[in-house]
């Protein structure tokens, strides 16, 4: 079992399930978008819920063992993995070969606008 830890806190979680967020937050590094995924998580009572998080590439999370959090049963059938959202349908915020002039555009669109903005009306 692993531990995933946010700044919010700490979830127990399977291995497989915490390899599988990692894989996934990994490829969303170009991602503009955040998405939702269901996890099943340990409980501190010994049950085990579904936790929903929200995913970005900003996102700043933990992974490591779970120290004395040992289970009777069959790891992968208590904790199955998550279906996530394809990544391949996120949309890129800025192809980084083409940034600086997007920038540069984006900048003369403004200073365009502040003139038209600045002359005195007719």
């Amino acid at each position: 079992m692993k531990s995933i830890t946010f700044a919010s806190g700490t979830l127990i979680t399977g291995a497989a399930v915490a390899a599988a967020l990692l894989d996934f937050v990994s490829k969303m590094s170009a991602a503009t978008n955040a998405a939702t995924v269901d996890i099943p998580v340990l409980e501190a009572n010994g049950t085990i819920s579904t936790h929903t998080l929200v995913l970005s590439s900003a996102i700043q999370f933990e992974v490591a063992d779970a120290d004395g959090a040992s289970n009777p049963f069959d790891e992968d059938e208590l904790f199955p993995v998550p279906e996530f959202p394809p990544v391949d349908m996120m949309v890129a915020l800025v192809p980084p070969e083409t940034a600086s002039e997007d920038a540069a555009n984006f900048n003369k669109a403004i200073a365009d606008l502040d003139s038209i903005l600045d002359q005195p009306e007719a």
